[in-house]
Order: structure tokens, then sequence, then C-alpha cells
């Protein structure tokens, strides 16, 4: 008998939602996420945890990384204690915040990062912070952005750590790359040369990790950039097109277009 794999929609209109690990939550049946990652960091608990073909033993501290469209499934044999971070894609995208991006996307190269007991009072800390803040407002926040990324960058300091697996990729090197670039180039082969392989490899590894060809996420990297420059210079949409490369204004529009769906404006 065949049946249906449940998909889970537990984020809310805000894009975020950031709460303690339901101590209830011992044994969930396989299911999927939508259109969002999870992040659940355990201080306590023990059993196993399925991620697609991968099952990982729970020995906290430890985070786990739930990828879109990824099943997963627990399955506990003792009482858990931690946070569960759930984030939008588009939470994260309307601030044009490339170094979040960035972090992001590092941390969701792994599956799992085991975290160092010296560590783990400072993550369980940013962690509530993110909770309380979170909870007291609806708007817009930059406040919760700057501890986001402080949580990441702790975080990235474990997948770092010469203990730790490490399974750095070529599209995480694309990204690093691209927010590394003091002038962007709308050109795949340029980057392909400066990681030293070939854009049929490069456009292979952003297919793997996203869905999408390497000229999908340079285009969508340039336009969050002009996007940034818009909201938060003086810049005109001249002098952004002209400092991205563009030779009028007429080819940034329409580019910008085809990916935000709204022309350029202040």
């Amino acid at each position: 008998m065949n049946y249906a794999i449940e998909i889970k929609d537990k984020a809310n209109k805000k894009g975020i939602k950031i709460e303690a690990f339901r101590k209830n939550v011992r044994t969930t049946v396989p299911h999927k996420h939508h259109s969002y990652i999870e992040l659940v960091y355990l201080s306590a608990g023990s059993g196993y945890h399925t991620i697609d073909a991968d099952t990982l033993f729970i020995r906290p501290p430890v985070l786990h990384i739930i990828k879109q469209d990824q099943l997963h499934f627990w399955n506990m044999d003792s009482e858990p204690e931690g946070y569960v971070l759930i984030l939008k894609k588009t939470f994260v995208d309307q601030y044009f915040d490339h170094e979040l991006n960035y972090l992001l996307s590092r941390i969701s190269a792994d599956c799992a990062l085991n975290i160092d007991l010296e560590d783990a009072p400072v993550i369980e800390s940013l962690f509530d912070l993110l909770t309380r803040e979170n909870a007291v407002t609806e708007k817009q926040n930059t406040v919760l952005i700057h501890l986001m990324k402080a949580l990441f960058t702790k975080l990235l300091q474990q997948a770092l750590s010469p203990g730790q697996k490490s399974r750095g990729s070529l599209y995480l090197s694309f990204h690093e790359q691209l927010a590394a670039s003091n002038e962007l180039i709308n050109n795949v082969a340029y980057y392909a040369r400066l990681l030293h392989t070939s854009p049929q490899n490069l456009n292979a590894a952003c297919k793997k990790e996203t869905g999408k060809p390497a000229s999908v996420i340079l285009s969508k990297y340039i336009v969050s950039e002009a996007s940034r420059l818009l909201l938060y210079t003086q810049q005109s949409v001249s002098e952004i097109a002209y400092q991205l490369g563009f030779k009028d204004n007429s080819h940034f529009t329409k580019y910008f277009k085809k990916i935000r769906a709204l022309p350029p404006h202040n």
C-alpha cells in the first residue's frame, strides 16, 4: 500500500519561527518541510534522527540541519531539550544581507554539527535571545538579524573546528567568491576561472545544491545587491546600473525586472 509523504509548513507568515524544542516530541512519522530550513539544537536527549538516507545518533550538544524537501523523522528514547529555528528564504532575502545568506549557506552544507561543551552556553544564550526578540515583534527587526548572524558565526566555528567533518562544496566556494567580490561580474565563466574549474562543473555544483544553474545564482546575487543599494543608499538607478557593470539603464531595468518582477526604483 502506498502512503503519501506528509509535507509540513510550520513557518508563519513572518517567515521565521524560534521556540524551545517541545519535550513531548520524541517520535515523528517521516515528513518533509515546505519552503523552509529547520535548525534543531539539542542540549539533551538521546535516540536517533533520520534525514534522507542518513541516520544520526543524537549526542548533545548538537545541531541538526534539515533542508527544504528533505525527508526526516525523529525517534528519541529520552526527554529532549533545546531550540528549533525555522527560517524561510523569503525572510532572509528581504534584508538583502549577503553575510547572512553566506553564513546560512555554509551551515547548510552539513546535516549535523557537534558542539564543543565550552561553546554550548554561548550558543544556548543566543538561541534564547533570538526566541525572546522574535516573540516581541511582528515587524522587520535588525536586532533579530544581528543576533542570527552572531549565532550562525558561532555555529560556523564548530563546522570549521579540526574535529568536525568538513563537507565543503564548489557551490559554497562560488557563494564565498561572490561575497568577497569588490566588483560583481555578470559572467559565470569569469567566476569558474577564479575557482579553477569549468562553467559546466560550476553549473553542476550549483544545481546539485540548489536546483538552479550558476547563472541564476549569479543573477539573483546581482539583483539582491542592486536592491540593497536602492534601499540603503542615495545612488540613482543610473549610478547603480553603472556600478554593477550594465551598459545602460534599459538593460539594467529589464535584467532587474526579470528577477524581481518589478522595475528598479529608489
